[in-house]
């Protein structure tokens, strides 16, 4: 028994941070998981800590998931995603004896509702400000204790650094020296009281058994056409993705990931954002397969965890992550010294939103992300550093990148876009020759790509 507990502790170790100073209420009927960035059951800190802390109470966990169409950018698209995922994910959690509700409601005030009758609240680690708000509204406002679980990086961002941190290769020695103590496989806990039979009867409860019911009863955006054809929501997806990545693509990934006309990438972007799948699962997984330091896997690791991981460490500690004041100063300097450069071509917003411009390289990759719901990691950057050059200031380039990101991108509204969108713009980068337009910042022309891969197969998958 001591030491199992000793295991539970190292599995929690680091990843729980304590949100207000309110005591347990051990007269409470259940342990209260609002999910909401870790959409899945299986290698989800949040869900077993939440078992761990109920049996540790003799009570049940209560599972809830709230749906709301308020939410900026709501349509089908990710919604039908999501739900496909969270239906999927409600069967899991249920088979295991722990009521799992669906809610439409917004999250702050159904947490606060069901935590009228809980011991305590636990939530799942989001690094995005709407989300922080969120938590710190409902551990103010509720009278019992909340927990905040790590569950969505490997090594928790606040543990590495205190700061901002500039430079991918500062971040990437930083976690190499600590990656070994946060691979910790993530035991499944047997709740000692189960929950399903918990009769809960709330009028904006959602008790539909498929997805076309949850999407009639929503008020979203119907005109961004969802992508079913290319990614399904679920993790039993995201784990068919990376089983066909370890076998079949990752042998070659460090030479083909940026090249747009192979799929040689793991897809698993989407169902990352999503929390469908657990990135330290990924990581396991293929540690299994292949040895660290095979340059395959060292390339992997490198996008997985070292850039994920710094944009999320981008976002938490910089308040303009999603804004263009949030890039460094010489670069903002740089590209504001060169706004007055005559631009050969100026496009408004609806010309690039429908990818009428000049360039067939640019317009394939927006007509990706339109057909498919993600542009190539390496197109998108070629997409991104377009805009700079087609707007006549590049704040309205970056808040034209990020709407069409959120707007269209399966994987949008994540701290990976922003902190990818940002590097465009010069974060995590050094200053370079200086040019017209772009003054310092990285340049990429259509010359470039030509360079790099035959780019006309790229056309051909989207250009009619």
């Amino acid at each position: 028994m001591i030491f199992f507990i000793a295991m539970l502790e190292k599995m929690f170790e680091e990843r729980v941070i304590r949100l207000n100073h309110k005591p347990e209420d051990i007269e409470g009927s259940y342990v209260l998981y609002c999910m909401e960035a870790s959409q899945r059951e299986d290698f989800n800190h949040a869900l077993e800590f939440s078992i761990y802390k109920a049996n540790s109470l003799k009570k049940p966990v209560l599972v809830a998931f709230f749906i709301t169409d308020k939410y900026k950018f709501s349509n089908q698209r990710y919604y039908r995603f999501m739900i496909e995922g969270i239906l999927k994910t409600k069967e899991r959690i249920e088979s295991r004896g722990i009521k799992f509700l669906i809610l439409k409601d917004d999250f702050v005030n159904g947490s606060l509702k069901l935590s009228k009758n809980a011991c305590l609240v636990v939530f799942d680690k989001n690094y995005l400000k709407t989300q922080r708000a969120w938590r710190r509204e409902v551990s103010d406002l509720c009278d019992v204790a909340t927990y905040e679980v790590e569950s969505d990086v490997l090594v928790p961002v606040e543990y590495l650094y205190q700061k901002s941190v500039p430079y991918a290769y500062l971040y990437r020695n930083a976690l190499e020296k600590v990656l070994d103590r946060f691979l910790v496989e993530v035991d499944a806990l047997e709740p000692e009281i189960k929950s399903n039979d918990l009769d809960f009867n709330f009028e904006n409860q959602l008790n539909f058994d498929n997805v076309e019911d949850f999407i009639n009863s929503l008020n979203i955006d119907k005109s961004v056409k969802s992508v079913e054809n290319f990614y399904k929501g679920g993790s039993d997806e995201a784990y068919r993705l990376l089983k066909d990545f370890i076998e079949r693509k990752l042998p070659f990934y460090k030479e083909k990931r940026n090249d747009p006309t192979t799929d040689y990438t793991s897809n698993l972007s989407p169902y990352l954002h999503f929390g469908q799948i657990s990135p330290l699962k990924v990581v396991l997984e293929v540690f299994k397969s292949y040895d660290r330091e095979d340059e395959n896997v060292k390339s992997f690791i490198n996008e997985l965890v070292v850039w994920r991981e710094l944009s999320r460490n981008f976002c938490w500690y910089n308040p303009y992550y999603n804004q263009y004041e949030g890039i460094p100063t010489w670069a903002k300097e740089t590209l504001e010294n060169h706004v007055s450069d005559k631009r050969e071509y100026i496009y408004s917003l609806q010309e690039l939103e429908d990818a009428k411009t000049h360039d067939e390289y640019w317009n394939a990759a927006q007509k990706e992300l339109i057909i498919t719901g993600k542009i190539h990691n390496y197109m998108r950057m070629y997409w991104a550093k377009k805009l700079i050059e087609w707007t006549e200031h590049p704040k309205k380039a970056f808040d034209i990148a990020c709407y069409l990101n959120d707007k269209y991108a399966l994987d949008g509204r994540d701290p990976n876009g922003y902190g990818g969108i940002s590097w465009c713009f010069g974060s995590f980068d050094r200053p370079w020759q200086e040019r017209k337009i772009f003054g310092k910042v990285r340049y990429m022309s259509d010359k470039s790509l030509a360079k790099k891969f035959d780019v006309k197969n790229y056309l051909r998958r989207f250009v009619k």
